[in-house]
C-alpha cells in the first residue's frame, strides 16, 4: 500500500509518461494546455509551496 504521497508522485509520473508517450508535436495546442496545467497541479499537490515560488520567482512566467 502506498502513501498519499507515494499515490501523488505515481500520478504525476504517470502524466508526464503519457504526455511523452504522445509526443508534443502530436497533440493540439488545447490538449497540450491542459494536461500541462494538470501536471502542475500535481506538482502543487505534492508541493504546495511551489506556487508560492513560482509567483516570486521573476524568472518564470506564470
Amino acid at each position: 500500500m502506498r502513501s498519499p504521497h507515494g499515490e501523488r508522485l505515481a500520478r504525476l509520473t504517470q502524466a508526464i509518461d503519457e504526455l511523452a508517450a504522445h509526443g508534443l508535436a502530436d497533440l493540439p495546442p488545447d490538449v497540450l494546455a491542459e494536461r500541462v496545467t494538470h501536471i502542475c497541479t500535481l506538482v502543487e499537490g505534492i508541493d504546495p509551496e511551489s506556487t508560492r515560488r513560482r509567483a516570486y520567482n521573476p524568472r518564470i512566467e506564470n
